[in-house]
């Protein structure tokens, strides 16, 4: 057991790191909006209700199971520092691969990577599915990492690596380009007779969860509508943000451009190839690539988006202090176009020093609870006194709705929705008004919750309100109604 710790006492220290920077995470309040969708879904599942047709979200489905099984807020961010931790050994094991005897490459890459990933600068502390799927990306890596690395690669573990790709795209669709990235670089490291049965074995192990997947929603009648929700309904978020519209207008969105640029850059690597240092910069390289192309697609500053980007730019920083020559510099090259980027897109990142000082003083009993709460979201206090009164005062059974987009009430209070959706803002934004206003005149919810910021939005549901419903609460800016007997 000494002769363990010895051995990995860097390790040991980096995840002792990882879990302290984390331990906070574990204690915040419920403030976040999507870790509250995730919540209310998997909420949704845990008492029956079918995936997209009776609770909404648009993303594939391994991020709702998740939080169904964690089934609060707790638990779902212990499932992430879980998989932090897991990621942070599986990425130990691929930088002593890439940087095998460079031990202050190693060193640099890995404390990077676990700093980042875990404190709140680029959401790291958020239970997103963009860090989830780091953990499934990673293992597919060590797994071809290792395979390059024999003369005669096992086909099985290809096909295991296509396996993980694909359960990391059932978190999010981007973790597609990582897959890509991958599939690029075996393409232009090995010959075409070689590497043919390969491809074959990733492709099979990639499509199989795929597969599965369809096979569930076509064995309930709702294949369409899950390709739908999940695929084609993202094709027009990448353009929403710059059009204005989740209609497809990827032209307008800079998609094509986007496209075009990638090409012609992984051409100039296809072409300068045997001037890396080694295949692993080769890899690196192009991974960067293809995540930062996946994390900057929609031209949303948020910042979760660059956790996509976090392992490829680790083992690029390491890979700088490895190299010289044309490495370093296509390195520096790829810096310039992330630092670009960033400045472009002006991510909205988050305080990181203010974020502990706010935990520790709130243990140290020099704030309160609610002063605590409010450091995340002025809101959250509100939102508790809210999840308090509808918990207390509503059966478990009773169907609430929330006109706004605070769905940790929701999840704090343990209530479904009356309709499917959570958030008033996939309402407005997939134009569900009729829909809406149907679901709640056929199951009339026993409470409404009605953010006066968004009064004059939806007419019929003040319609309803004014006829069947009396206020019986106010709360800052919330009016709390409730159906008339």
């Amino acid at each position: 057991m000494l002769k363990f710790f010895k051995k990995n006492t860097f390790l040991i220290l980096i995840l002792l790191l990882t879990f302290f920077l984390r331990l906070p995470s574990l204690f915040e309040p419920y403030w976040y909006g999507d870790e509250g969708v995730y919540l209310t879904v998997g909420l949704g599942l845990r008492k029956g209700l079918f995936l997209y047709k009776d609770i909404f979200d648009n993303k594939p489905p391994l991020i709702y199971l998740l939080a169904a099984a964690a089934g609060n807020l707790f638990w779902f961010r212990f499932f992430l520092l879980i998989s932090c931790l897991g990621s942070i050994i599986v990425f130990f094991q691929i930088v002593k691969i890439f940087f095998p005897k460079n031990y202050l490459a190693q060193k640099a890459s890995i404390l990077t990577f676990s700093t980042l990933s875990s404190i709140p600068l680029i959401e790291g502390n958020i239970a997103n599915a963009e860090i989830f799927q780091i953990l499934p990306i990673l293992v597919a890596i060590y797994l071809i990492f290792r395979i390059l690395k024999t003369k005669n690669p096992p086909k099985n573990d290809f096909f295991l690596a296509g396996i993980l790709f694909s359960l990391a795209v059932l978190f999010k669709i981007p973790a597609f380009f990582d897959f890509l990235a991958f599939l690029l670089f075996l393409v232009f490291y090995f010959t075409p007779k070689k590497i043919f049965p390969l491809l074959i074995f990733l492709g099979a192990g990639f499509l199989l969860p795929i597969l599965l997947t369809f096979l569930y929603f076509f064995g309930h009648h709702y294949l369409k509508e899950f390709i739908q929700i999940t695929f084609f309904q993202n094709l027009g978020y990448l353009s929403s943000w710059q059009t204005g519209s989740h209609q497809i207008s990827l032209l307008k969105s800079g998609l094509v451009q986007k496209s075009l640029f990638l090409g012609l850059i992984l051409l100039l690597i296809f072409f300068k190839r045997k001037k890396f240092s080694s295949k692993w910069s080769l890899l690196t390289q192009i991974w960067f690539l293809f995540s930062l192309f996946a994390a900057t697609l929609s031209g949303r500053p948020y910042a979760h988006y660059l956790i996509q980007v976090l392992p490829s730019f680790c083992l690029l920083l390491g890979d700088f202090i490895a190299n010289t020559n044309f490495t370093r510099w296509s390195i520096f090259l790829l810096m310039t176009l992330l630092s670009a980027q960033i400045a472009k897109t002006r991510y909205w990142v988050y305080p990181v020093f203010s974020y502990y000082q706010n935990f520790f003083q709130f243990v140290l009993k020099t704030k309160s609870l609610n002063e605590y709460f409010s450091f995340f979201d002025k809101k959250v206090p509100q939102t508790y006194e809210i999840s308090s009164y509808l918990a207390t005062y509503t059966r478990p059974t009773d169907k609430i709705f929330i006109w706004a987009d605070e769905p940790y009430i929701l999840a704090l209070s343990s209530r479904l929705p009356s309709g499917r959706f959570t958030v008033a803002y996939h309402i407005i934004d997939f134009d569900k008004f009729a829909e809406t206003e149907e679901a709640l005149r056929k199951n009339w919810p026993q409470i409404i919750v009605f953010d006066l910021s968004k009064k004059g939005i939806f007419p019929g549901l003040e319609s309803i309100i004014s006829v069947k419903y009396y206020l019986t609460r106010k709360v800052s800016n919330f009016e709390i109604y409730r159906l008339t007997k």
